[in-house]
């Protein structure tokens, strides 16, 4: 059976639609890997910001900040200026270390003087206790004895009928409960003479503290070094102060003191950062590593101005340990790839970019020289 021409048409016309879709989907297969960052030649990187730290040699105390945060300096710059005089430092030091052990001794003593006097009022309530329980004791058994002494008067008494066994019998429960009281106190009072002996003793040691305490620093002692400290720090101040400068040009990032803190030798005091930066920090996949070794040159972009014209860097390092690649140097975050850290370097010194900024290198294609005016590698 013969088909109709227009039914072959439309197969035709159908055939021909799909078979360029078709065609594509290679290209969009490599499309995507080269997106992903596994197996394209263009990568992210940033551009380092290049900082020093200034700070003084020993412990001195600063006099003034020469600039402030942004400031734009140049390599010989005053920074901060620094009081060099070691004495007045030390004098000062030791009055501050002073002034601290003396206030720590008033407190000492304050401490002492209240426990002394807790200590007395412990041994007062004890002597009291042992006072009112020795009264008790003295009235129980006095009463104890007089019961006694009338159950035996009574007794010839009821032999010859003469009482009752009544009044007899009333007698000798307050006897037995006296007599059970009585000997309860042997205990008591031995438990309170401890406790006031014990109370005694821990008076005695806190006024022998007390006392010791009185002869650790005598009130006059530290007055001299409180008088000279003042006016050898006067005379210092007027000595010439040493200056810290700036080795590098840059802008200042941070002052972390202030004029008149005392700083400790090795601390920072003012960062400076620089404002334009020649080294870029990128990122490879162990496919991109399998192309690129060091002194290769990459074409360097700047992403923020794509009319730019493109830079040339050369590769200085790149580290031995392989890592994932976190942002923004990994261009899809929910789908890990490992790779290693690379150090380029701009070929024309004079090319700065901006420290912090983000670039896209492109690997060169060595062995094609038109590679590199193929319109899918830019």
């Amino acid at each position: 059976m013969r088909v109709p021409w227009r039914l072959q048409w439309r197969r035709l016309a159908r055939w021909s639609f799909l078979l360029p879709m078709l065609a594509l989907i290679p290209f969009l297969l490599w499309f995507l890997m080269a997106a992903d960052g596994s197996g394209g030649d263009r990568f992210l990187g940033l551009v380092e910001a290049e900082s020093e730290t200034v700070g003084a040699v020993g412990t001195v105390r600063i006099l003034s900040i020469e600039v402030r945060p942004g400031q734009h300096v140049e390599p010989g710059d005053i920074l901060v200026r620094l009081d060099p005089a070691g004495p007045a430092l030390d004098a000062a030091v030791q009055e501050a270390r002073l002034l601290d052990y003396e206030q720590g001794t008033v407190r000492y003593r304050q401490t002492l003087q209240e426990s002394e006097r807790r200590c007395r009022q412990i041994v007062q309530e004890a002597a009291v206790a042992l006072e009112a329980e020795q009264m008790n004791r003295a009235r129980d058994e006095a009463e104890l004895a007089g019961l006694k002494a009338e159950i035996v008067r009574l007794q010839p008494l009821l032999e010859q009928g003469l009482v009752g066994e009544i009044e007899l019998s009333s007698l000798r429960p307050k006897a037995a409960a006296l007599e059970q009281t009585v000997s309860r106190y042997e205990p008591l009072m031995a438990a309170l003479q401890t406790r006031h002996e014990q109370a005694l003793q821990d008076l005695e040691e806190v006024r022998a503290l007390l006392a010791e305490a009185g002869q650790i620093l005598p009130a006059t002692a530290s007055a001299p070094s409180r008088e000279t400290a003042p006016g050898t720090r006067t005379a210092s101040i007027a000595n010439e102060a040493a200056v810290l400068r700036a080795s590098r040009a840059g802008a200042v990032s941070r002052i972390q003191y202030q004029a008149g803190d005392v700083v400790v030798g090795g601390e920072a005091i003012v960062r400076i950062t620089a404002e334009r930066s020649n080294y870029i920090t990128g990122m490879l996949t162990q496919r991109q590593l399998l192309r690129v070794v060091i002194g290769d040159r990459v074409v360097v972009s700047r992403t923020a101005d794509p009319a730019h014209p493109p830079l040339e860097a050369v590769v200085e390092s790149i580290d031995p340990e392989v890592m994932d690649l976190l942002d923004p140097f990994n261009p899809a975050p929910r789908f890990p790839i490992r790779g290693r850290r690379v150090r380029l370097r701009l070929v024309d010194a004079e090319a700065l970019l901006v420290p912090g900024e983000t670039v896209t290198l492109r690997l060169r294609r060595s062995g094609v020289p038109w590679a590199e005016f193929w319109p899918f590698s830019r």
